[in-house]
């Protein structure tokens, strides 16, 4: 279950060390810069389509300030309609816009370790996605909403 983890420039250190956390626990993932330096729009949806298609869970890191990426809505977007586990994170406490509200935001280091919980609740209980999905079903897509209010509550909660 790969998770693919997408952010800009500006969130490169919470990206880099939030893919080292998940590595110490085993988990695989792939890091993948969106930035306007050097990449065409053709070359950020063909690694998008690749990354999203590879993963099971997405976590996108948002910039931090009120600056928003195109990119972060069509994520999204491609992530629901493949069933994939959706999750933010954010340093700060700014307010996000409204339509991210479904899903779960991390918002410090220790948020990291409540999603690494979810996600080997996920394997243990047999939620886990199982790649190539082909077309998705409502298992998965039920499965998908179990896991994001689950890290929602326990990030509520704080265990």
């Amino acid at each position: 279950m790969p998770v693919f983890i997408s952010y800009c420039q500006e969130a490169q250190l919470d990206a880099f060390i939030l893919n080292e956390r998940l590595l110490l626990e085993g988990i695989t993932a792939q890091l993948v810069l969106f930035g306007d330096v050097g990449q065409t729009p053709d070359d950020l949806y063909g690694s998008c389509c690749q990354q999203m298609s590879d993963a099971t869970h997405w976590i996108g890191l948002l910039p931090a300030g009120p600056g928003e990426h195109w990119w972060t809505a069509w994520l999204l977007g491609a992530a629901v309609m493949a069933n994939r586990r959706v999750s933010f994170y954010r340093a700060g406490d700014e307010a996000l816009p409204g339509y991210l509200g479904k899903w779960p935001v991390m918002r410090e280091r220790a948020h990291i370790d409540l999603f690494v919980r979810a996600y080997h609740d996920e394997c243990t209980f047999e939620r886990a996605m199982v790649l190539p999905a082909g077309r998705g079903s409502c298992v998965d897509r039920d499965n998908a909403d179990f896991f994001h209010a689950d890290l929602k509550a326990k990030i509520r909660r704080g265990f």
